[in-house]
């Protein structure tokens, strides 16, 4: 005769198939064929979601966000027709990864561009332009390059004629402005500066050479 036996080892529930049987005695003796494990598993989870990561989807669209996205899926800007497809795709309740096989995008792209929309809403459609690098030099120091420029170099104590763009910026950085010869181009032309520039002098054995020069 095989049946189910229950066990408690440590105040926990096992089960497991036992078959009886007599022994040469006639007593009667039970053999466990199988054991069939906890009666309750361990760490059993109630809840097959508990503990996993919530899926990121884009919060419920108010009637304006739905007549944009919608009106804008097919945008001549890339940048606003894939963040509207990114946010259609999601309120049709598409995964992440969905998306990404769908539209080609990265995961982190899509995640970014969910998470944005769920806090700013339609400010995520107007693109944010660079102001640029800063100036380095201020009015103050631009009129001091172009004092320099108007002045002979002699009467700064150099031992040069004539200006370059190499030895503006040099002069300036001695001088405490910090500038780079292409910022020196800039401001010359700019301001139509015209420069006297160093005439170079060839000389040759040839007696016809100051002719040929003319």
């Amino acid at each position: 005769m095989v049946f189910e036996k229950i066990s408690i080892v440590k105040g926990r529930k096992y089960k497991s198939l036992v078959k009886g049987y007599r022994d040469q005695d006639g007593n009667v003796k039970h053999k466990v064929i199988k054991y069939l494990g906890a009666v309750e598993p361990v760490n059993k989870r109630k809840n097959p979601n508990a503990g996993r990561k919530p899926k990121l989807q884009v919060r419920k669209l108010n009637q304006e966000e739905r007549d944009f996205v919608k009106q804008n899926l097919k945008n001549s800007s890339s940048f606003i027709k894939d963040r509207t497809r990114i946010i259609t795709l999601s309120n049709k309740d598409k995964t992440i990864k969905q998306i990404s096989e769908q539209l080609g995008f990265h995961r982190p792209k899509i995640e970014k561009i969910i998470k944005e929309f769920n806090e700013k809403g339609l400010e995520i459609f107007k693109r944010k332009y660079s102001p640029g690098k800063p100036r380095r030099i201020n009015k103050e120091e631009r009129a001091l390059i172009l004092q320099y420029l108007n002045t002979e170099p002699e009467k700064l104590e150099l031992h040069f004629n004539n200006w370059s763009h190499k030895k503006i910026a040099n002069y300036a950085r001695q001088e405490g402005i910090n500038i780079s010869p292409s910022q020196v181009r800039r401001i010359i032309k700019q301001d139509e500066i015209k420069y006297k520039k160093k005439t170079p002098w060839l000389f040759s054995n040839d007696p016809e050479f100051a002719k040929k020069k003319l």
